[in-house]
């Protein structure tokens, strides 16, 4: 035997795959969006279960053991329970393109409704613009804004609004001026506004802080240091500092509240730590806060109570007892357990995604750049994302890059600036501000004058969000005298960093960028010197490092355009230019195509003198040698298609007979027909060789086609007639097999008007599995078919004359039918063919017979059918009777006088002890 060299092609991708790709491909976009939205938990370990306090500026309380800070630069509020655990979180959105703003001040009502004070600033983060008061749900949702307050836009970081306070049904707050302050209340249960209370404050005093809601309980600290106490008749007596105190004393009250028996607390920031004045009492100063809690980092805000306080640092939160001693810290708020969920999901897409990327690269290689399409859509894949990739990293890189290099230029020119600042600020005069009670005297009005100087005046257009800060450094410590920020009051401590020691200590430039409870700052230091040449403090100047992220944001949007203008540019380049490039090769693939759609008469024309065009060339001249190729292989193919049916040919999947090899085959469900002429032999013995086979000849021409118009093919011929196949319906063979017996009464009309005797065509249908394949050795092969059920459909046609069946077709196949009832058909009951096979139950298809036949079993087919299961109940006398009934109408029916001798038999005689209600057909 011939080893098959052939090569195997390999099979093409499936459309499935690519419907795979483009599923991928969009549930990747899903994830890939998701991930881009919840980009910053994957900034954490998946295995994180809490997220540590930072930068905590305020906190409040509810009733319940929840509490509220303001954190993260005054972008982020955060709510947890006493355990630690997260309620939930409400921030600001730095990509939302608004103006900068922060959170400044918040309170809780008892349902456990926040109120926020959210301050607006200009878009370079320095002057206020407007403030609003905010509520949220206790699920951390926006409910609406309850007031706007426009300002005077002169402010700087902290508004007008103070003492945001919810006292039972009231919302209140103070809206504080240059001469007096109003106080303005909203009832939470009717929403209805009014102005209880209004004050006039002292000559020469400006405020700082308010506490209380009530007239006679209403207290305010002053930029000077000083603490007053508003009476019924607006008029402020003064509290703090006491008589004993020193004048040039540095300390500064900030985060004034009301206290209990007519007192009021505050935070001494010179001393950092909270104390109680009590006015009435012999001795008004109380110390609350532990020594230990003040040497843990400097004190934000504070909540005392009556058993309990809570003491807000930069980083964390100390419960104390009403004493000040510390109980428990909380420095980190633990995720809830939709968080952690979250947290995991999250990912999870990220893994997911990673997967997917793997599994779409595959894919893309497995049904995109394997399949047949055009060489140009393959370059688009493999290039178009790679060139966009490609642009998107290097947009990155240039932005990140630009980022570093507009930092660095800033605090270029910050330093520059802070090296001005250090000649134009008076040391002398610096050094003659002793106290918070010096504020805006002459040496501070001409310090900050100066300032202005530097920066153009006080004009937002001017100063582009650059502020400064002059630090006084005394007795080795260092003070803020003066700010842009009007929250940080005069003389408040500052550490001694080891950047400022070399700024104090050796006379250096400084420059860096930092993070605070007020924001985030990129900076410049320089000394400050007296007329001695002695350092005497600082000069800061810097720049709020979110205006700056902002602006490089905008850079980056702007750099994010021209990129993907440029990227569009460069593929629309490519595009065009790959597209006029592979024109050759299109136009050799559509020779290609006319080919291969049967045009062997094109020829391709190629001009472009390259490869391309020579490959031309030798496509022509194979073109050429193949249409002679194909006019010998028609003719040969023409010639045994005669010998090798064609149907047989395309079920085995070849092309054409010289695909065919000994051995091929392949196994389906077909229905087999066998039709043979009864008495065949008897006939034969009348006639010639000669006639023989021109009977045969002429027999096969007539009723052959019949086969093939219902899509069959005949699979071999049997002497006396032939075995023919139907692939695919049941009613096709069927329809086939009465088109022969009807043709085959006019054929015996014609034989009988020539003087020939009539011939009669048995014909019997099965349904069953076959093999069908290619047998013999490789000198002389042919098909044939191998099954049981072929041999059952033979001994089927040998029974369809002794039970007067013209066609005779199993249960098996008449099942398969969509619609049996559109033919005329009736049952024969269970036919037992052959005592070692199982019985089996036949109808007589009786549509093709001659009329009288036809009509006959037509209308005694109930009665047959009645006496067939009369029979088969065992019940011989009365199927007997039957049957007497459907002879008298039909004389000619042979099934009808075998059941009935078999019932008279067995009537009389008694059936075997094993009859099981067949009838047996020998």
């Amino acid at each position: 035997m011939k080893p098959n060299t052939k090569k195997r092609m390999p099979a093409q991708p499936s459309t499935r795959g690519v419907v795979w790709l483009c599923i991928v491909a969009m549930v990747l976009a899903s994830l890939a969006m998701f991930l881009f939205v919840n980009r910053e938990v994957l900034q954490s370990s998946p295995f994180q279960s809490a997220t540590p306090l930072s930068n905590v500026s305020a906190s409040a309380s509810d009733g319940s053991g929840g509490r509220y800070v303001i954190s993260e630069e005054k972008q982020r509020i955060e709510a947890f329970d006493a355990e630690g655990r997260r309620l939930f979180q409400i921030n600001k959105d730095p990509q939302s393109g608004a103006a900068p703003s922060i959170y400044t001040e918040l309170a809780v009502d008892g349902e456990g409704r926040l109120y926020v004070l959210d301050t607006q600033l200009d878009e370079y983060g320095l002057y206020v613009i407007s403030e609003h008061i905010l509520r949220y749900t206790k699920d951390g949702k926006l409910e609406r804004q309850l007031f706007e307050w426009k300002g005077d836009r002169k402010s700087k970081r902290i508004g007008q609004i103070k003492a945001l306070q919810v006292n039972g049904d009231e919302l209140s707050f103070f809206i504080s001026g240059t001469s007096g302050v109003e106080q303005k209340r909203m009832m939470l249960s009717t929403g209805k506004w009014d102005q209880p209370f209004a004050f006039t404050l002292p000559p020469d005093r400006y405020i700082s802080e308010i506490a209380g809601h009530e007239p006679g309980q209403i207290y305010y600290a002053t930029r000077r240091g000083a603490i007053y106490r508003v009476g019924d008749d607006g008029q402020s007596t003064k509290l703090y500092p006491t008589t004993v105190m020193s004048s040039t004393r540095k300390n500064f009250p900030e985060r004034l509240k009301l206290g209990e028996r007519d007192s009021v607390t505050f935070i001494d920031r010179a001393q950092n730590t909270v104390t109680r004045l009590r006015p009435s009492a012999h001795q008004p100063l109380e110390t609350l806060a532990h020594a230990e809690i003040s040497a843990a980092g400097e004190l934000a805000d504070y909540e005392i109570g009556e058993q309990a306080g809570i003491y807000v640092l930069a980083d964390r939160l100390v419960e104390a007892t009403a004493a000040g001693d510390p109980v428990r810290t909380v420095d980190q708020i633990k995720f809830n357990g939709q968080e952690r969920l979250h947290h995991w999901l999250v990912w999870a897409a990220a893994v997911a995604a990673v997967a997917l990327v793997a599994l779409a690269l595959r894919l893309t290689y497995v049904h995109v750049m394997r399949r047949r399409i055009s060489f140009f859509l393959k370059q688009m894949v493999a290039f178009v994302p790679l060139i966009a990739i490609s642009m998107v990293l290097l947009s990155n890189s240039i932005y990140q890059s630009f980022s570093a290099k507009m930092e660095e230029e800033m605090q270029r020119e910050l330093s520059v600036l802070a090296q001005s600042g250090k000649y134009i600020i008076d040391g002398d005069q610096l050094e003659r501000l002793t106290s918070p009670n010096d504020y805006m005297n002459y040496d501070y009005l001409q310090i900050k004058e100066r300032m202005n100087i530097l920066f153009e005046g006080e004009n937002s257009e001017n100063r582009r969000g650059l502020y400064s800060t002059v630090y006084k450094y005394e007795d080795g410590k260092l003070y803020i005298i003066t700010d842009d920020n009007d929250g940080i009051n005069m003389f408040k401590p500052y550490e001694l960093t080891p950047e400022n020691l070399a700024v104090l200590e050796q006379g250096q430039i400084r420059s860096n960028s930092t993070d605070d409870a007020e924001g985030q700052w990129t900076y410049a230091l320089a000394p400050i010197y007296n007329s001695e040449g002695t350092v005497v403090g600082i000069f800061e100047t810097g720049r709020d490092r979110n205006v700056l992220n902002q602006e490089n944001g905008r850079i980056f949007d702007s750099v994010i355009r021209q990129i993907i203008l440029i990227t569009f540019l460069i593929l629309l380049v490519f595009v065009v230019s790959s597209y006029f490039l592979l024109a050759s090769l299109r136009k050799l693939r559509r020779s290609v195509t006319e080919i291969t759609n049967g045009n062997w008469d094109v020829e391709v024309s190629i001009r472009s003198r390259d490869e391309v065009a020579d490959l031309g060339e030798q496509f022509n001249l194979m073109v050429r040698h193949i249409r002679q190729y194909i006019r010998d292989i028609t003719d040969f193919s023409e010639a045994s298609y005669r010998f090798v049916p064609q149907q047989v040919i395309k079920y085995l999947g070849k092309r054409g007979i010289l695909d065919v090899h000994l051995g091929d085959q392949v196994q389906q469900n077909m229905v087999v027909m066998v039709a043979k002429i009864r008495s065949f032999y008897d006939m034969t013995k009348r006639l010639t060789p000669k006639e023989n086979f021109n009977f045969m000849n002429s027999f096969l021409s007539r009723f052959g086609p019949l086969v093939r118009k219902e899509e069959g093919l005949i699979s071999s011929y049997l002497g006396a007639g032939f075995m023919s196949l139907f692939p695919s319906r049941t009613e096709d063979a069927i329809q086939s097999a009465i088109a022969i017996r009807k043709e085959l009464i006019v054929y015996n009309g014609h034989r009988r008007k020539s003087g020939y005797p009539p011939v009669d065509l048995g014909i019997a249908i099965h349904k069953g599995a076959l093999m069908m394949g290619i047998i013999g050795e490789e000198s002389r092969m042919e098909s044939n078919v191998i099954s049981d059920d072929v041999s059952l459909t033979t001994r089927l046609e040998e029974a369809s004359e002794q039970l007067g069946a013209s066609i005779l077709i199993t249960r098996t196949a008449l099942e398969t039918m969509e619609a049996p009832e559109r033919f005329q058909y009736r049952w024969l009951g269970r036919i037992q063919l052959d005592s070692k096979e199982l019985p089996l139950e036949l109808y007589d298809i009786y549509e093709g017979d001659e009329e009288t036949a036809r009509l006959g079993k037509d209308k005694t087919k109930a009665l047959f059918e009645r006496g067939v299961a009369l029979y088969q109940e065992g019940r011989f006398f009365d199927a007997r009777e039957t049957f007497v009934e459907v002879i008298k109408w039909n004389r000619q029916d042979k099934a009808a006088k075998l059941y009935f001798y078999l019932c008279d038999e067995y009537y009389q005689q008694g059936t075997a002890a094993d009859w099981n209600g067949t009838l047996a057909v020998s």
